[in-house]
């Protein structure tokens, strides 16, 4: 009966040491995305995440990896850069491919996309292309989960809306019972790959940037 327990503790230990210090690779993503234009765009993300808003958590935050014991570890950006930027220029990326003229400006997190916005009018762009993030954060343990509210706003030169596009939920994205983090390095730019895909893809946003 010992055995069992010594062999479930060790397993939980080792597990809780690959937890610490895990960095995923936002910056790395190449988004495919459908949309062209011949308007100039400016694009911004705001991190709105309570817990970065308290200073509970840095800006730079993505997910949690779980030791043996559900013991939460910060996962965060592997180039440093906090969430919000890796997003802006995720989609200036997407977008430049095509051939649309795009600035990212860089943002600080705030309750309130309204500053973002002022910032984004002054850039003079044709059209201003704003993310709200709500939530993005991945917990993984055996299993990877990633959960999610995001709302991105198209607007023109003066700041008006156009069309807007919100995403939220959980995602499973399977596991591994072998290398549970280096499952969750593999999943979750995927995810972040394909969430930008998807709101700069919907046909609302398309047609309000032409």
């Amino acid at each position: 009966m010992k055995t069992p327990i010594l062999v479930t503790l060790l397993a939980a230990v080792l597990l809780s040491g690959c937890a610490v210090g895990n960095k995923h690779a936002y910056n790395n993503v190449e988004p495919a995305v459908s949309t062209r234009t011949d308007k100039s765009v400016s694009v911004a993300a705001v991190d709105q995440r309570s817990y970065v808003l308290s200073g509970q958590s840095a800006p730079d935050l993505v997910g949690m990896q779980r030791g043996g014991f559900g013991n939460p570890f910060d996962v965060t950006t592997a180039s440093g850069r906090p969430l919000s930027m890796e997003f802006a220029t995720a989609m200036k990326n997407a977008l430049t491919k095509n051939g649309v003229k795009v600035v990212a400006i860089d943002t600080k997190p705030a309750t309130s996309t309204q500053p973002a916005m002022t910032d984004l009018i002054a850039s003079a762009g044709d059209r201003l292309l704003l993310l709200g993030i709500q939530e993005w954060i991945g917990d993984s343990q055996i299993n990877t989960e990633v959960r999610y509210e995001l709302q991105l706003v198209v607007a023109d030169s003066s700041g008006r809306t156009l069309a807007s596009k919100k995403l939220s939920g959980t995602r499973a994205l399977g596991g591994s019972h072998i290398n549970p983090p280096g499952h969750a390095k593999e999943v979750m730019p995927k995810a972040f790959r394909e969430t930008v895909e998807t709101l700069l893809n919907s046909p609302e946003i398309t047609t309000a940037l032409k």
